[in-house]
Order: structure tokens, then sequence, then C-alpha cells
């Protein structure tokens, strides 16, 4: 097939696609067609029209379960961290990170939807810093509540300094409401 056939059948196929999808009036459509196939190409028009709809794609559907995985198995992550004795407390800690740093690769190399994605690795990842920092500061401080409330404070800074940088509206709110929570619970408890 020559340079012009190959034109005029994506050119036709094109015009399929937006008889089908209704992009142009069907009268429109109905005489592009047949200025480019010079009438001829009734039954071949029927083919073009099937080939030019644009099929389902499964990707979002492989999308969503992805994005859930990776939030179920840090789920599970931050609920082993706090069911393993102290001693074995670094196995879950080195098993969420490697999980999430492979997930993460992942999911950004792949993503369709960058908002999304992005959305959910930063609050993965915030959710992952956060237990990993109460799990770490209870092992190494137990029952030195001001020590985990330090922490929680480091915490909702960074979170507050993340949401400032990628203006990230959550990041924002949830710091600030951490830290309004922490002082609370410090003024009235402590």
């Amino acid at each position: 097939m020559d340079n012009e056939q190959i034109k005029k059948k994506l050119i036709i196929r094109e015009i399929s696609f937006w008889k089908k999808n209704h992009l142009l009036p069907e009268h429109y459509c109905d005489f592009l067609m047949q200025l480019y196939t010079e009438g001829v190409l009734e039954e071949q028009e029927e083919e073009l029209s099937k080939q030019a709809v644009l099929k389902k794609d499964s990707a979002p559907i492989i999308k969503v379960v992805q994005m859930l995985m990776l939030a179920l198995t840090t789920l599970a992550m931050i609920v082993l961290m706090f069911l393993f004795a102290q001693k074995y407390a670094i196995i879950p800690i080195a098993l969420s990170c490697i999980i999430f740093i492979a997930l993460v690769y992942y999911l950004l190399k792949t993503a369709n939807n960058r908002t999304l994605t992005n959305t959910l690795v930063y609050a993965t990842a915030a959710l992952l810093l956060f237990a990993i920092s109460i799990k770490v500061s209870t092992l190494l401080a137990p029952g030195h509540s001001l020590i985990t409330l330090g922490v929680l404070l480091i915490n909702c800074i960074l979170w507050i300094i993340v949401g400032v940088q990628k203006k990230l509206i959550y990041f924002m709110i949830s710091g600030i409401l951490g830290i309004v929570l922490m002082l609370g619970y410090y003024f009235i408890f402590l």
C-alpha cells in the first residue's frame, strides 16, 4: 500500500469514529465518507466504524486494584508493627519500607492519573512514617508520653511543610488538626 492509500484509510477511520461518537453531524460524516471512498466502500465503512470505536480499557480497573493493594499493604504493615513483640519490631518496619518503595516505584512508572497516584503515594508515605516513628519512639522510650508527643509534633510539622511545598490542602489540614489535638491533649491530660 502506498502512502496515499494509508492516509486515505486513516481519514476514513477518523470519519467513522466521528460519526459513531457523534462528534460531527451524521450528514457531514456521510458526505465526507462519500468523498473519500468515492462512493464505493459501503461494506468496509461498517468494518471501519467498528474499528474506529474506542475499545474499553481495563487499565482503570487495574489501577484501582493496584492502589487498593498499596493501601491494604500499608495497613497490614502498620498492624504488624504493633502486633510484633519489641524484639522483632524491625521485621515489619523493614518489610513495610521495602514493599512501599517497590509499589510506589511501580505505580509511578505505570500511572495514567498522576494526581490520584501522587495523592495516594503521599498519604501512604505519611501514614507509614507516622506509624514507624510512633513505633520507634515507643520502643526507645516506653512510658514517656512527652517523647511520643514530640514525635507526633514533628510528624504534624512535616505534614504542614509538605502540604505548603506541594500545595496539598489535606496535608496542611491534617498537620494543623494534629497539632491542635496534641495541644488539647497536653493541656487537658498532662
